[in-house]
């Protein structure tokens, strides 16, 4: 009897790594399906609508703190001489400084802020400004949701 229950233990041996790759590779092709249908639901999912900000930077020419809008001029932009000014809303509440230092308490952006008791400004600084843009059926609206004092 212990010839034949060695016998059967060799047999074992022989088997267990065919079926030990089988496992792995049903599993890795599992995993494959898994990822491939994960991201095609995620694209799928993806709605053109979704509002994404965008990062410009640039000059801003004019600002109004009582009415929260500027006039903003993006880098590498040119401007014929008929063309109007591009005025942003601002909207955020947190800003940035020179320094880095966060703001989140409300106020205007101290680069924006036009001299004491004086609500505008015509003063030119570079900022880098997040912004959404939402298209009003032909008359474009644009957002600041954060802005960033760079000089």
């Amino acid at each position: 009897m212990p010839v034949a229950f060695a016998d059967v233990l060799r047999r074992a041996d022989v088997h267990v790594p065919h079926r030990r790759l089988a496992t792995i590779a049903f599993s890795l092709a599992l995993v494959a399906v898994g990822l491939v249908g994960g991201f095609g639901a995620a694209k799928l999912a993806d709605d053109p609508h979704t509002a994404r900000p965008e990062l410009l930077v640039g000059m801003v020419t004019w600002s109004n703190e009582q009415t929260r809008s500027i006039a903003f001029e993006e880098d590498g932009t040119t401007r014929r001489p008929s063309d109007g000014d591009t005025i942003y809303s601002v909207v955020t509440e947190g800003w940035q400084d020179v320094g880095g230092t966060l703001h989140h308490d409300g106020t205007y952006p101290s680069c924006l802020a036009g001299e004491k008791g004086d609500p505008v400004s015509t003063d030119r600084h570079r900022v880098g400004l997040e912004v959404l843009h939402r298209d009003m059926g032909g008359h474009p609206q644009h957002i600041v949701l954060h802005v960033r004092c760079l000089d």
